[in-house]
């Protein structure tokens, strides 16, 4: 099991630092535009559509990393109040929840890659691309989602609660010390 954990974890590293690579190319196709524009009065015709596709990689590339280390929306104003008993429940709940989103997911995301490769279509916009070209990223990065939600379920399940207890030192009450 640990295998499996690294081996999620060290993709989720790989995925953060492609997406990384992606955000700063965006960046400078964007400055370039920018200056490009302004300074010189001549625009690009390909950064807004480069910026768009990989936009589309940025996104499904830092999915699963962002579900790792809890960067995802989360509401947790019960959560905090709860003793650990009910909070390791609605902890493998949400995560629950997760996998049966990234499942959906995955069955959306698939039918949308396998139509573009099936029927081999371009976007409409000044670059030409195919759309099987980008759309290829979207099941491989909710694939790694599915793993990640998957990995940190069992992590939850395997949490021993008593050991955990133990590991934190209680508050000692008020007024004592």
């Amino acid at each position: 099991m640990r295998r499996f954990h690294a081996f999620v974890e060290a993709v989720n590293g790989w995925f953060l630092t492609f997406s990384g690579v992606a955000v700063l190319l965006v960046l400078v196709g964007i400055l370039w535009e920018i200056v490009s524009r302004n300074v010189f009065g001549l625009p690009t015709s390909w950064a807004l559509d480069a910026s768009r596709f990989a936009l589309v990689f940025i996104f499904f590339l830092a999915l699963a990393p962002a579900l790792q280390s809890g960067s995802h929306v989360a509401v947790d104003i019960l959560y905090e109040y709860l003793p650990a008993g009910p909070k390791r429940a609605m902890q493998i709940v949400a995560l629950l929840l997760v996998v049966g989103f990234a499942l959906l997911l995955l069955w959306y995301v698939w039918q949308e890659t396998y139509e573009a490769f099936l029927y081999d279509g371009s976007f409409t916009a000044t670059i030409p691309v195919k759309m099987k070209t980008i759309y290829w990223v979207g099941p491989l990065g909710v694939v790694q989602f599915l793993l990640t939600a998957v990995s940190l379920l069992l992590r939850s399940l395997q949490a021993d609660p008593l050991a955990r207890r133990q590991a934190v030192p209680e508050r000692p009450a008020r007024g004592t010390t």
